[in-house]
């Protein structure tokens, strides 16, 4: 289990939003949290992520685990392009690179236990680094897939709509893979392709998924577990979005 809901009670004002709100998400388990407008979905992530206390119970993010997060609306002001804001989350590795070259120049010279320790740090280095050399690569499919062109890439972000503001943050999440990622509503401005992509690179994504989205096909085709919120409680369906509309019309 990587993450858990335990008794989740949220209220603003007299207005019951969430109540008594429990359930878990396995390790590269893919889920939907879904429910009518007002449901508390959005609220429900943002307690999930911290930026929201809950009135009462806990969210238990596993030892270790990452979790990353894309809000509905995003406001990302930066002066750096589109593909440096991506490459930015790539920096550690960038940096990586050049410190096992730096070494494979300074090995050379170097004897005794200078060398030892040299090729201590580099055989460290180069194992952490492992599949750190395909990062251009991978930036450049994550920039296509969510519909930006090459041509676009030297776009200043700040220049940018508000829906494209919202791939590129897509965009960087994706690229700095948390061990679960909470997707709020991610696929409004991605066109057909781009929601086809995703789809896709989610379904193989390594780590767990838990998407608020109205697009049922879209649910249909990348979630094995549906959380539904109604009046304030939360009921768990396994299975896609059809086995759960299913079970919902036998209720």
């Amino acid at each position: 289990m990587i993450l858990s809901c335990n008794h989740i009670n949220k209220a603003f004002g007299t207005d019951e939003i969430l109540s008594e709100v429990s359930f878990h998400i396995e390790d590269q388990e893919k889920a939907a949290i879904v429910g009518i407008n007002g449901a508390g979905k959005s609220t429900l992530l943002k307690i999930m992520v911290g930026e929201l206390a809950a009135d009462s119970g806990e969210v238990v993010l596993a030892k270790g685990k990452t979790l990353g997060y894309l809000a509905q609306h995003q406001d990302l002001d930066s002066s750096r392009t589109i593909y440096e804001e991506l490459k930015e989350v790539k920096q550690p590795i960038i940096d990586m690179e050049q410190q096992i070259r730096e070494l494979e120049v300074n090995m050379q010279n170097a004897s005794g236990e200078e060398l030892e320790q040299m090729l201590s740090a580099y055989s460290r280095l180069s194992h952490t680094f492992e599949n750190g050399y395909a990062w251009k690569s991978e930036l450049t499919g994550v920039l296509k897939g969510l519909g930006f062109t090459e041509e676009e890439f030297d776009k200043t972000v700040s220049t940018l709509s508000g829906g494209q503001k919202t791939r590129v943050s897509l965009g960087k999440l994706l690229l700095s893979r948390p061990d679960i990622i909470l997707l709020d509503e991610p696929t409004n401005h991605l066109d057909m392709e781009s929601i086809a992509w995703l789809e896709t690179y989610l379904l193989n994504y390594n780590g767990a998924v838990i998407i608020v989205a109205h697009d049922r096909y879209f649910l249909n085709r990348v979630v094995t577990k549906v959380v539904e919120l109604e009046q304030g409680h939360a009921s768990v369906y396994l299975g896609n979005y059809t086995a759960y509309s299913e079970k919902k019309a036998m209720i």
